[in-house]
C-alpha cells in the first residue's frame, strides 16, 4: 500500500473522538438500575455507559459466535409500550474475521402471547461514515435531542414503521453495519458484509431470549438498507438456515454499486456518493487502490466526511473538477471485479418473497435501475411485487412507504400468499 493510500485510509476509519463523546452522552443510554438488572435478566452483561460502550476491539475473540452478544445497555427513547437497548454483537467483515457490531432491539414491554415473537428487521440508510453518525448512537425521534423524548410515532422516526411494528406485539432490531459506530474501517455498500450484518443481528435479538424472539424473521431497509436487505435474502439459506426469512421489503435499494456508478457520473449531485461508495468498498481489500479510481480533488473530498454526517454529500455536489477515473469502471480492472462481486446479491429463493418499493422522481437511485433489478428478480424466479410511485423523490419515498410496511410483514407471518407483479407485469424498457 502506498503511502497516499494510507493517508487515505486513515482518514476514512479515524473517529472523530470529540463528536462521538457529545453524541454518545445524550438521551440514548440509560444509567439508573432498572437497565442493569434487567441487562442480567437479559442473561446479557451490562454495558458501560457514555461513548465507552462503542468502544471495543475490531474483532471478536477466538470461541466466539456469529450473533453472540457481548453487552447492552438501556436505551431511555423508546416508544411508549415498549423498551429498547443498545448491544454489541458479533458478525462476519469484509476479511471474513470475525468482529464487534453495534445496533439496536426494541420489545413490546409485556409478555409474549405466544411462545415467540416474530421478529422484524430494520436495515437503514446512508447516516454518514463517522462512528458518532452510527443509528444507534443517536436518538430515534428525528430533530430530538433531549434526554428521555420517547418516540411518539412512526412520522418521526429515524425507523419508518417501528411503532406499527411494536404495536403488533413484533420484536424489531436493526444494526448499524460493521465499522460504524465501533472501530474498524467503515464498510460502506458492502452488500455481503451488511447482510450478515443483518442476519447476525437477528441471531443477536433471539440470543437475548426473555424477549421471545422467535425463528421468523422479515426485513425491510431504506436505499443502502435496501441494498442490505436483499442480499440478506440472497444470504440467509446457506448464512443463517436457522431462521426463517418470510419475506423483505426493499425501499429505493441502492443495489447494484457498477450501475449507480456510472450513474452517478453523469449527476454532479451524486458526486458525494460515488466518493464515499468507492472507500467504503475497499475497506478489507488491499487489491484496491483509491488512487486508481479518484482523482486527487476526489481524494481530498474525503476529508469531508470528517466535518459532518452528510457533509461529504454537500461539498462534492459543488465540485467542477473531475473527482474520478472511469477507467478504474472498466471489464478486467481490479475495481470492476469488486463492483461486480458486490452486486452479485441474486438468486434469492422464491420462498422469501420481495416488496420492492420505488418513487419514478428519486435522483439518488434512479427508478430505471431499479426497473433492472426488479426484472432480473422475476427472471430469476424471485417472488416479487413492484410499486413505482409518480412524483416521489427519494427521501419521500422512505417515508410513504413506512405505512404499508407493517401490513405487508403481518401477512408474510400469517402465511398469507405474497403478491406477485411478475408474470407478465415486469417494468417497462
Amino acid at each position: 500500500m502506498s503511502p497516499l493510500d494510507r493517508a487515505v485510509q486513515i482518514r476514512w476509519t479515524a473517529p472523530i473522538v470529540l463528536v462521538v463523546l457529545v453524541v454518545a452522552c445524550g438521551g440514548v443510554a440509560n444509567d439508573g438500575d432498572a437497565s442493569g438488572s434487567f441487562g442480567a435478566a437479559l442473561g446479557a452483561r451490562e454495558g458501560p455507559s457514555g461513548s465507552a460502550f462503542w468502544r471495543v476491539p475490531v474483532e471478536a475473540p477466538a470461541g466466539t459466535q456469529r450473533g453472540d452478544v457481548l453487552w447492552v445497555r438501556e436505551r431511555t427513547d423508546a416508544p411508549m409500550g415498549s423498551r429498547g437497548w443498545n448491544l454489541i454483537y458479533v458478525s462476519e467483515g469484509a476479511t471474513g474475521a470475525l468482529v464487534y457490531v453495534s445496533g439496536e432491539v426494541y420489545a413490546p414491554d409485556s409478555p409474549p402471547e405466544a411462545a415467540s415473537r416474530p421478529l422484524v428487521i430494520w436495515n437503514h440508510g446512508t447516516a454518514g461514515t463517522q462512528d458518532s453518525c452510527a443509528p444507534s448512537r443517536n436518538n430515534l425521534a428525528l430533530g430530538s435531542e433531549r434526554e428521555g423524548d420517547r418516540l411518539a410515532s412512526d412520522g418521526d422516526s429515524r425507523a419508518p414503521a417501528l411503532v406499527s411494528l411494536l404495536e403488533r406485539g413484533y420484536v424489531v432490531a436493526m444494526s448499524d453495519y460493521q465499522g460504524l459506530g465501533t472501530p474498524g474501517g467503515t464498510e460502506y455498500l458492502n452488500g455481503p458484509s451488511q447482510g450478515r450484518a443483518a442476519l447476525d443481528v437477528a441471531r443477536a435479538a433471539r440470543n437475548l431470549t426473555p424477549l421471545g424472539a422467535g425463528e421468523q424473521v422479515a426485513m425491510y431497509g431504506f436505499s443502502q438498507g435496501g441494498q442490505t436487505s436483499l442480499w440478506a435474502a440472497h444470504l440467509a439459506p446457506t448464512y443463517a438456515p436457522e431462521l426463517d426469512l418470510r419475506g423483505v421489503v426493499a425501499i429505493a435499494p441502492a443495489a447494484r454499486q457498477l450501475a449507480l456508478s456510472f450513474y452517478d457520473l453523469d449527476i454532479p449531485e451524486n458526486a458525494g456518493y460515488f466518493i464515499a461508495r468507492m472507500a467504503g468498498l475497499a475497506v478489507g481489500h488491499p487489491e484496491l487502490r483509491l488512487r486508481d479510481m479518484l482523482t486527487p480533488a476526489g481524494l481530498e473530498m474525503l476529508d469531508a466526511q470528517t466535518w459532518d454526517c452528510f457533509e461529504i454529500f454537500r461539498q462534492a455536489s459543488g465540485m467542477t473538477e473531475p473527482y474520478a477515473y472511469p477507467k478504474a469502471l472498466e471489464p478486467g480492472t481490479a475495481w470492476r471485479r469488486r463492483l461486480e462481486a458486490n452486486d452479485a446479491f441474486l438468486p434469492i429463493a422464491s420462498s422469501i418473497p420481495v416488496l420492492v418499493i420505488q418513487g419514478d422522481a428519486d435522483v439518488d437511485v434512479g427508478v430505471e435501475l431499479t426497473r433492472d433489478v426488479v426484472r432480473d428478480l422475476c427472471a430469476g424466479g424471485t417472488l416479487v411485487e413492484y410499486q413505482e410511485h409518480p412524483g416521489v423523490n427519494h427521501l419521500d419515498m422512505n417515508v410513504r412507504a413506512a405505512p404499508q410496511v407493517a401490513d405487508w410483514v403481518a401477512a408474510r407471518f400469517a402465511d398469507e400468499t405474497a403478491r406477485s407483479t411478475c408474470a407478465g407485469n415486469e417494468p417497462a424498457s
